[in-house]
């Protein structure tokens, strides 16, 4: 009777933490700046922790996804040695310039982007420092097998026309 009356709380506190832990990984929107982790591979997470980011990304608003490229960045270590072609994430600010925009639908820990006339879905799983973007089997056209380790970017967005 003893051990009942121990069990049964210790049970209710396990599952109420695994409950919490399961939604606190949920991802059901990602408004604002998001970019790429430069030092990912095709398949393969990040080498840095996310430190430093691609400078193509997109703005997440309203389910719309808005191309973005930074152009004031002088970093010099990106990928391949392209100067400026990638920055660091906790700069206070960066200059943007917008692109097109895409449709896109979050839900379930899910991204649907739209481009082409074809919805591509991406299974979204946070990762803590970043997200991880993996796109589903049925692929469009369009879509390759890369997945995509994104980070949100906290600083300052000055865009530019």
């Amino acid at each position: 009777m003893l051990i009942l009356i121990v069990i049964k709380p210790v049970f209710l506190i396990i599952t109420f933490i695994m409950i919490l832990s399961f939604h606190s990984f949920a991802i059901d929107n990602m408004e604002g700046a998001w970019f790429e982790c430069e030092f990912a591979g095709k398949t393969s997470k990040p080498l840095d922790d996310c430190k430093i980011l691609d400078n193509d990304g997109f703005i997440f608003s309203n389910n719309k996804a808005t191309h973005i490229s930074v152009i004031d960045s002088q970093e010099i270590n990106c990928k391949k040695n392209k100067v400026g072609q990638c920055f660091k994430s906790d700069l206070d600010f960066v200059t943007a310039r917008k692109g097109r925009e895409d449709s896109v639908k979050f839900g379930n820990s899910k991204l649907i982007l739209s481009f082409l006339g074809c919805s591509q879905v991406f299974h979204l799983k946070d990762k803590s420092i970043y997200v991880e973007a993996s796109p589903d089997k049925k692929k469009c056209f369009w879509a390759g097998k890369k997945i995509f380790y994104l980070k949100k970017f906290e600083g300052d967005l000055i865009l530019k026309k």
